[in-house]
C-alpha cells in the first residue's frame, strides 16, 4: 500500500488517507495477507508485490513497476488526489469525488472497523461534539449553549480517546472518515466543516451528500442553520450505526478492493 505519507509518519498528523490506509492494512493482515505500507519518500522496495493499492498517484505511481496488479483509490478533490496519468483501475470514495474528476470507476466507500468503532452498551448522550483536527467555526460553543449541551472539540485524540467521546455524544459535527466513525458509534451526525482549501460545508441530509460526507456542496454553516441541523439530526431517531454497517464495514470493502484490482495470484 502506498500513499504520499505513511500512517504514523513522525512529526505529522495522520489525515484521512493515512487512517484509511491503516484500516485497510489491518483488515488485509487479519485475513492472512502480508502487507507493506509505504510513503512516497521511502526507499524503493527490493522485491515484488502481488498487488499494489495506491493513493496520491502523483507521488506514488513510480512504485507500480514493483506490482503485478494495482488499483488507485481516489479519496478527494484536492490536487494530491488527481488520477491524471494513472493507467489502470481507479476506484473513488464517493460519487462526488468521481464526478469531480470526470472519470468512470466503482465507488468503494470509506471503510471502518466496526468492532472497534462501536456504541457503548448504555450510552449517555450528553455532549455536542466537533470531531475534527482543524480549527474554524469558533461560534460552535454558542450553538451548544443555546441547546443546553456541553461543547467538546475532539482533536488530536488517540482512536480510543475519540471513540470514548463519540459514545457520549448527543450529536457530532464532522466530515469525512470522522463522520463515519461517529455514525459507527451510534451518534447522530451533522456534516459540518470548514477547510481553508475547500471552503465551508454544511449538509444535514446524508442522502444529499451521496454518502461522501465531505465533498463540496451543501450550505455555508451559520449559527442558525447548524442549530437547526443539530435539532433535526437528534430528532430523527435514525439508525446511525445501521447506516455505517450497511455502507462502511471494512470486512465488506476490502474484498471489493481486491476484486477491483483484477487478476492477482494471492487475492
Amino acid at each position: 500500500m502506498a500513499s504520499k505519507r505513511a500512517p504514523g509518519t513522525p512529526g505529522r498528523r495522520d489525515g484521512g488517507v493515512q487512517t484509511w490506509t491503516a484500516t485497510v492494512a489491518a483488515e488485509l493482515r487479519r485475513i492472512g495477507h502480508e502487507v507493506d505500507v509505504r510513503g512516497a519518500g521511502m526507499a524503493a522496495p527490493t522485491g515484488r508485490y502481488d498487488l499494489g493499492i495506491f493513493a496520491n498517484a502523483g507521488h506514488t505511481s513510480a512504485l507500480r513497476r514493483f506490482c503485478e496488479a494495482s488499483v488507485l483509490v481516489c479519496h478527494g478533490i484536492v490536487p494530491d488526489e488527481s488520477p491524471a496519468g494513472w493507467r489502470g483501475p481507479v476506484a473513488f470514495t464517493s460519487e462526488e469525488v468521481r464526478a469531480h474528476w470526470g472519470l468512470q470507476g466503482p465507488v468503494i466507500r470509506q471503510p471502518v472497523d466496526l468492532d472497534f468503532w462501536s456504541p457503548a452498551r448504555r450510552p449517555k448522550r450528553r455532549n455536542l461534539i466537533r470531531y475534527a483536527n482543524r480549527g474554524g467555526l469558533e461560534w460552535l460553543p454558542h450553538v451548544a449553549h443555546s441547546l443546553s449541551l456541553p461543547f467538546v472539540h475532539v482533536r488530536n485524540a488517540t482512536p480510543v480517546q475519540a471513540r470514548d467521546m463519540l459514545r457520549e455524544a448527543a450529536c457530532v459535527l464532522a466530515s469525512g472518515r470522522c463522520a463515519v466513525e461517529a455514525m459507527a458509534c451510534g451518534a447522530p451526525v451533522v456534516i459540518c466543516d470548514d477547510r481553508h482549501y475547500q471552503g465551508p460545508l454544511l449538509a444535514s441530509a446524508l442522502v444529499g451528500m451521496a454518502r461522501n460526507y465531505s465533498g463540496r456542496g451543501g450550505e455555508v454553516p451559520t449559527v442558525e442553520n447548524v442549530k437547526a441541523a443539530v435539532v433535526l439530526a437528534t430528532s430523527l431517531g435514525s439508525d446511525w450505526r445501521g447506516h455505517a454497517e450497511l455502507h462502511h464495514d471494512v470486512q465488506r470493502i476490502v474484498p471489493q478492493l481486491l476484486a477491483e484490482a483484477g487478476p492477482c495470484s494471492t487475492c
